[in-house]
Parts: C-alpha cells; sequence; structure tokens
C-alpha cells in the first residue's frame, strides 16, 4: 500500500519555519555554501540538536550532480574529531539495498534466477518443507525469523552473536538456519536481516565469489561509490566514524550519570553483512541512488520488478520490491526509500526518480533522530520542482 507523507514530528515541522542562510568554510564539507540551502540546513541543524546525535551528515543529489553535502557536529567525541562529508558511518540495512541492485545485476547476467528454490544453491540450508525463492526473501516474505532475544543472550552459546566470530557459512548459518519458519513463504510480510544474510549467501555461492567483491564490480564501481566499505572490525579504516548509543538502550545495566550518550556495544556485522554490515557515506549512497532513476545501469525488466510492490499470497501489495520501500507523496510523486538503525548507526536513503533527486543521510547514534524518514522527505522537498 502506498503511504502519504505526513510530517509526524512536530520538531520537523517547527524547522520548516525557519531559514539558516550561513555558509560553512569546513574543507570536509565540499558543495556546502555554494549555494543558500536555507531550510533544508537548518532542518539537518535541528534534527541532530534534537535528538543529540553526536554528528549527522547529509548529501543530496540533483541530476547528476551532488549540489549539496554537509557534516554537523563530531565524529568521534573521545578525541574531539569533528564530522566531515568524509566520514564514514554503519549503512546499517540500507546495505539491503546494495544487495538487490546486486541481485538484480546478476540476473541480468543470467546468473541467479529470482525464482529458484534457494537450496538449489544453498544445499546446507535446512528443507522447510516449502520452496523460498529470492524474490520472496527481497520482499520479506520468506518466512525467516528477525532478531530474537536469544540473539543477544550472553548465555547462549557462542555469546551473543554480535560478539562471535564468523569465518565461514556454516558459522553463520548457524545463528538462524535450524529455528522455524513463521510462516509459510509468500504468506506473511516479517521484516528480516536474517533473510538477507541468506541472500548474500547464496549470491556467493553461485558465483564462487566474496560479497563485497561482487558488490565492488557490480554495483559500486559503476557508482564511483569509492567509500563503501565492509564494517569490518580488524580493519583501520580512516574516517570511520566512532560508534554511540543512547544510555537507555542499555536497560539500567549503564549508571546513568555515565549517560546520555555512551559508547555502543562491540559488534561484529559479518554475520550480515548484506542486510546491515557496510560503511560508507552519504555523498556514495546518493550517487548509487542515482543509478535508479531509469533503467540503464539495469535492464528495464528487472527495474520494473525492482520497483514494483510485490504482493502476499492474499493479493496484498506489501510495499517492498526487490529490497526498496516503495511509496509515493500526497500528489503523486513515486519515490524509493530504506532507513537503517543498529548500534552506532541511523541512516536513510530515499529517491525521487521522476525528479532525480536523491538524499542520504547518516549520524553514529543508534536510531536517531527517530523521525529520520521525515526529515529526509522534509529535505528532499526543498529540492524538487
Amino acid at each position: 500500500m502506498l503511504k502519504k507523507l505526513r510530517l509526524r514530528s512536530a520538531g520537523l515541522a517547527g524547522a520548516l519555519m525557519l531559514c539558516a542562510c550561513a555558509s560553512v568554510d569546513d574543507p570536509g564539507n565540499d558543495y556546502a555554501g555554494d549555494r543558500d540551502f536555507g531550510v533544508a540546513r537548518e532542518l539537518a541543524i535541528s534534527a541532530r540538536e534534537q535528538s543529540q546525535a553526536p554528528a549527522l551528515s547529509v548529501a543530496v543529489l540533483k541530476g547528476d550532480e551532488i549540489i549539496w553535502s554537509e557534516a554537523f557536529g563530531k565524529a568521534d567525541l573521545e578525541n574531539n574529531v569533528d564530522a566531515t562529508s568524509r566520514t564514514k558511518f554503519r549503512l546499517a540495512s540500507i546495505s539491503k539495498v546494495l544487495t538487490a541492485s546486486l541481485a538484480a545485476r546478476l540476473v541480468d547476467d543470467a546468473i541467479i534466477d529470482l525464482d529458484a528454490d534457494i537450496r538449489d544453491t544453498l544445499p546446507n540450508f535446512p528443507d522447510k518443507g516449502a520452496k523460498i525463492t529470492l524474490r520472496h526473501l527481497f520482499a520479506h516474505l520468506g518466512g525467516i525469523r528477525h532478531y530474537q532475544a536469544k540473539d543477544f543472550d550472553f548465555d547462549q552459546p557462542g555469546g551473543m552473536i554480535d560478539t562471535r566470530p564468523y569465518f565461514d557459512h556454516a558459522s553463520i548459518l548457524a545463528i538462524f538456519a535450524d529455528d522455524p519458519l513463521i510462516a509459510a513463504p509468500g504468506e506473511k510480510f516479517q521484516y528480516t536481516t536474517f533473510g538477507f544474510t541468506l541472500i548474500g549467501l547464496v549470491l556467493e555461492k553461485a558465483t564462487g565469489k566474496d560479497y563485497i567483491k561482487l558488490l565492488d564490480e557490480y554495483v559500486l564501481t559503476p557508482a564511483g561509490a569509492e567509500t563503501i566499505l565492509i564494517d569490518d572490525i580488524f580493519s583501520i579504516i580512516p574516517d570511520r566514524a566512532a560508534p554511540y548509543d543512547p544510555i537507555e538502550n542499555f536497560d539500567g545495566m549503564l549508571p546513568p550519570e555515565m549517560g546520555p550518550i555512551v559508547n555502543s556495544f562491540f559488534l561484529n556485522s559479518a554475520y550480515k553483512r548484506a542486510g546491515g554490515g557496510m560503511i560508507g557515506t552519504p555523498e556514495d549512497l546518493v550517487r548509487y541512488a542515482a543509478l535508479h532513476f531509469e533503467p540503464g545501469f539495469l535492464s528495464a525488466d528487472i527495474y520494473e520488478q525492482m520497483f514494483t510492490s510485490q504482493k502476499n499470497k492474499a493479493g496484498e501489495d506489501i510495499g517492498y520490491g526487490l529490497g526498496w520501500r516503495i511509496d509515493e507523496t500526497r500528489d503523486g510523486r513515486v519515490y524509493y526509500h530504506h532507513r537503517g538503525t543498529q548500534a552506532g548507526a541511523r541512516s536513510y536513503l530515499i529517491a525521487y526518480p521522476e525528479a532525480r533527486v536523491a538524499v542520504a543521510i547518516m549520524s553514529n547514534l543508534n536510531g536517531k533522530p527517530e523521525d529520520i524518514d521525515d526529515l529526509g522527505r522534509a529535505i528532499a522537498m526543498q529540492f524538487l520542482d
């Protein structure tokens, strides 16, 4: 179902009444100061202040040009490092749309079939008594569960899933593969990162290549998105933002005087690279989004499939095509988007293909700003003709 644009946040609605016309001299904000971005800039400043996010970074692309890119606040509080437009943040679940584009390219090259049983390629995934396809998984219709309390239980064998080592497919599948389906494939929409974990494993097995090598070859290099990388906990990655969480996320485990912002807990996202394991900049996210304004990067056929809402078995639109959420504004403008939340991150990417406008927003605070969808749409509205 297509949802209409509403500004739910009083803070955003109030900020729309304001206009800040200052320019920025920070060399890390390459496109800021060239134009008067007034309301859009004030929206970003207000959102960061209200959410207490240490850093917030925004990029806007129109046509084939990044017309505004600016970062606010601190990439690292402990070392007093300013955020710039080159600061890399966790993509969180925006990683899912990158995986969708990768799979679409592989379909165009006749390497994978979206409607084949995933066990044809990944036979070590247990038989669930029903055919699960990549198409199901991209629309969260595969019956695969999302996170459960046991995943973050210190007392589980191996500990929390975020702290375990992952060196092969078997260690990743051990998290969820033996759990029952929550519903028959195609029957029920259930948002799930583990569904995208499965997709990533299928793509690796089908091609014999590592996920990031595939993503570089088929998606990131064509987009010119050089900053998008695996969020590898062992690698030294220049300009990587330090991750933070609101203290309330720890449910009283930490003394309140430490708050309101604390360092995020350790996160090894290797088990979910295809669904939430990447980092990058807003600039490179909008460059990536621009590949999806029209067919070309993707064939017309797979492009239409990607941006047409799938239906469940009852024939109801579920609002997802292949990876992307699909919506429209009150005046009928179709847009594609996805948000992300995880330890030390909040992110949003939105694209208006007809207007050829894309906006990306990223922060280094888990879950903040809460209304990042509204913020992204409100900023985008300042650049739509």
